[in-house]
């Protein structure tokens, strides 16, 4: 059994890993633009599996280690994943302390606390 479970951990740390995706905890943000698509992966050959429009509060949960996509749950969609340049911090939201989660977003390079 503990065999079974310590394989199972080091397959999901793996998985992880080499998908080049790091987790975080949510951080909230706003979309920056009108019929953003939101992606069912972090890149265009993903489907489209919805869209946000302009001020449309999420919360960002992880990015791929560019800093060009990151996955987001919003309040009246699945979750997915959008282009960071579409996004920005939430207003309240302050910048640059450590544990955030930074990316390449609407106003250059952006941090956004967890």
């Amino acid at each position: 059994m503990f065999l079974k479970r310590l394989m199972a951990i080091v397959f999901l740390s793996g998985s992880i890993l080499w998908a080049g995706i790091v987790p975080v905890e949510a951080a909230p943000a706003v979309v920056t633009a009108n019929n953003v698509q939101l992606r069912s992966g972090p890149s265009t050959s993903y489907r489209v599996i919805g869209r946000l429009r302009i001020r449309d509060r999420v919360n960002v949960t992880r990015c791929t280690p560019t800093g060009r996509w990151c996955h987001v749950q919003p309040r009246r969609l699945r979750s997915g994943w959008v282009r960071a340049r579409y996004l920005d911090r939430a207003s309240g939201v302050s910048i640059g302390r450590p544990g955030g989660i930074c990316f390449h977003g609407a106003r250059g390079h952006v941090c956004l606390n967890r």
